[in-house]
């Protein structure tokens, strides 16, 4: 979840500065890391 809130202020500070490339790299990283949270926390974890 930590890693989510990260990625969300890299995105927002890549695009205040005008980067949209850099942006696109941080919403993959944004996806990957939401759904292995949903996955380890969600209504139904993959861990049981």
């Amino acid at each position: 979840v930590g890693v989510v809130v990260l990625m969300i202020g890299a995105m927002v500070t890549h695009l205040r500065r005008g980067e949209v490339m850099p942006a696109a790299g941080n919403l993959l990283y944004l996806a990957l890391a939401a759904f292995v949270a949903w996955g380890r926390f969600g209504p139904e974890s993959f861990i049981g």
